[in-house]
């Protein structure tokens, strides 16, 4: 029996973006699972870790993985600061023609990206956000408080309908990764709802795409805090909007890594 012909490699050189806080038992499958793949279907590809100052030796660990695969490296922030602001510095860190950032439990597999490259062929500008169609284990609270997340974005936020901002698995072309995170002020969760306020406002089209989303045992989502500090943080995101601070982006020296002297690390 004739063997199957190997795949060819994707035409696109990859940027994936993890952002990280405690995440010392679970990182280390996705690295493994993300790297092989990468390395089978990539000839051009760096994946990038932004490790927002974990107590667990996470960061260690990242950096014990890149010695031997150069394509990794590690962005450690000098304290805690946040998943918006881990997102902000890795994709603008990003040097690849497209740019994806997923979360550090492997949720969605990384061959979904599949999928959602072909939609950003030929576009200059774009994002494909993933839509999560296909759930496993989700907690009926969890569920939620998603939904009530989506109907806070819509009220107070969004100006267009939005099937599904949270989902932690979404493909941008460079230039739209650097246009949009460059704006960009959330240093917390709600850093997907500001994603589509940007988008909103320059007029980023944005494609969706349905991906397997399997929930981990372990996040570090607190339920009660998120409660009090997402509304805040959706007010806020309205308000610069309204204010047109958005109309420029964050001034050289003034991120919150960079005001903190962040160490660019491998």
């Amino acid at each position: 029996m004739t063997p199957p012909e190997p795949l060819a490699k994707l035409p696109e050189s990859l940027s994936v973006v993890i952002p990280t806080f405690k995440e010392a038992r679970r990182l280390p499958a996705t690295l493994r699972e993300v790297l092989a793949y990468l390395e089978r279907r990539c000839d051009a590809f760096e994946l990038i870790v932004v490790d927002d100052n974990s107590p667990d030796g996470t960061g260690d660990l990242v950096r014990e993985f890149a010695v031997s695969h150069p394509q990794v490296r590690l962005l450690l922030q000098p304290s805690r600061i946040g998943k918006g602001a881990a997102l902000r510095r890795g994709c603008l860190a990003a040097t690849g023609e497209r740019v994806l950032f997923m979360d550090a439990d492997h949720a969605t597999p990384i061959a979904t990206v599949e999928e959602f490259l072909p939609r950003l062929r030929g576009v200059e500008v774009g994002v494909v956000a993933g839509v999560r169609t296909y759930q496993e284990g989700e907690s009926r609270a969890r569920r939620l408080v998603g939904l009530l997340c989506q109907l806070l974005a819509h009220l107070i936020v969004f100006r267009k309908a939005v099937v599904d901002s949270q989902c932690g698995f979404k493909l941008f072309t460079r230039a739209a990764a650097q246009r949009l995170f460059s704006l960009a002020r959330v240093n917390g969760g709600m850093i997907d709802v500001e994603l589509f306020a940007l988008m909103h406002r320059l007029g980023i089209p944005c494609r969706y795409e349905p991906v397997h989303w399997r929930n981990q045992e372990g996040s570090r989502v607190n339920f009660v805090v998120s409660a009090f500090r997402d509304p805040l943080d959706m007010l806020k995101v309205r308000a610069r909007d309204v204010l047109g601070v958005y109309g420029a982006p964050v001034a050289p020296g003034r991120q919150p890594w960079e005001r903190a002297g962040a160490r660019p690390t491998r």
